[in-house]
């Protein structure tokens, strides 16, 4: 059995050996259009999201951050990446359009933890509760000019087992290849705080309805928290393409004012398997 087990993985490492960068010499001259940069603890899970966006046309590579660390030996390990991205952006034969991360956000220390944050000095304006600092992979993309904008898209899958990593990339699979179809795709949830219920009806007004769009409206002013987190709960069960937050942000377990109208303790009340949205907050 563990001979068989070990050619079956050899067959599948073997099939997607065109991804992995392996040796050192290859982070410094490449090419690609999609970029995976992971911890080493979810590589094997990351092969069907890449096969996914092979299909799609683009150049596809992944690189462990093991390699990476080798590679750049020098600096903190924020440093360390953003060194490798900026060798990739300067000099990759093709510059990769889009970046993922592949781990847990984490502070930078030498410990083997995942992929680390860099942490920025807060705001001009003062954060509840003492925050003076932030995390920010906005960072990592900034590879041109002194300016703060970014010039490829990063993104990060927040995934700290082996198994979150592969039931993540089996749902983001799923989502784009067997998309679930039904009125949820022209459903918007706006959760908004007292304050913010004009702007949420502006956005309803302007943009919302006019593209004809069907809206529910989550408002703070409605009841009590219980009532709340209920109808946010069944808002998000029985689907929407779009949540947008019309509120400031909050302390937890506040997520819209000062009522919890959602939080982690409701996620696992969560049934929605595949109508899922994309979630954006609104000051």
């Amino acid at each position: 059995m563990r001979s068989t087990l070990a050619g079956l993985l050899a067959f599948v490492a073997l099939a997607h050996a065109g991804y992995l960068i392996t040796a050192p010499e290859s982070l410094m001259t490449n090419s690609a259009d999609y970029l995976v940069i992971t911890h080493p603890n979810f590589t094997g899970a990351l092969y069907p999201l890449c096969d996914l966006r092979d299909s799609l046309g683009l150049e596809v590579k992944m690189a462990e951050v093991s390699l990476i660390y080798s590679a750049f030996p020098t600096g903190p390990r924020t440093d360390r990446i953003r060194a490798f991205l900026e060798q990739v952006y300067d000099h990759w034969d093709t510059r990769p359009e889009f970046v993922l991360l592949a781990g847990d956000a984490c502070r930078d220390s030498t410990r083997d933890d995942f992929i680390p944050t860099r942490v920025l000095p807060k705001f001009s304006y003062d954060y509840a509760s003492g925050l003076t600092t932030h995390g920010a992979d906005n960072w990592y993309a900034t590879l041109a000019g002194a300016d703060s904008m970014p010039d490829i898209v990063v993104g990060r899958l927040p995934v700290n087992t082996l198994a979150r990593a592969e039931s993540l990339v089996a749902k983001i699979v799923r989502y784009e290849t067997s998309p679930d179809t039904g009125n949820w795709l022209k459903t918007t949830l706006v959760p908004a705080s007292t304050d913010r219920v004009p702007y949420a009806r502006e956005l309803e007004t302007l943009f919302l309805k006019p593209n004809g769009d069907s809206v529910y409206n989550i408002y703070e002013s409605e009841g009590s928290s219980a009532f709340l987190r209920h109808k946010t709960l069944v808002g998000f069960n029985q689907g929407a393409s779009l949540v947008c937050q019309t509120s400031h942000g909050a302390q937890p377990p506040a997520w819209v004012g000062s009522r919890t109208l959602f939080s982690y303790l409701d996620v696992d009340s969560c049934v929605n398997a595949a109508a899922l949205p994309v979630v954006l907050g609104r000051g």
